[in-house]
């Protein structure tokens, strides 16, 4: 990411999140440290499942937003 694109993801107000193509925490910004309760540092490479429930059918919706190159929200 360049400076700009950094600032902009520390800035960000929603927890924010991206995934590797094995469903593992790449990346998340400071909003997602406090919704997660965890540093950026404990969390990364950790499958997503292990660190985040929900209660919904996401595998379709994760395949077209990896297909299309589009945010899931």
């Amino acid at each position: 990411m360049s400076p700009s694109d950094d600032a902009i993801w520390t800035s960000l107000p929603v927890p924010a999140v991206v995934l590797d193509p094995e469903d593992r925490i790449a990346r998340i910004n400071p909003a997602a440290e406090g919704f997660l309760m965890s540093s950026a540092r404990a969390v990364t490479g950790q499958p997503v499942w292990d660190k985040l429930a929900v209660d919904a059918p996401l595998e379709d919706a994760l395949a077209r937003a990896r297909r299309d190159g589009s945010p899931l929200f």
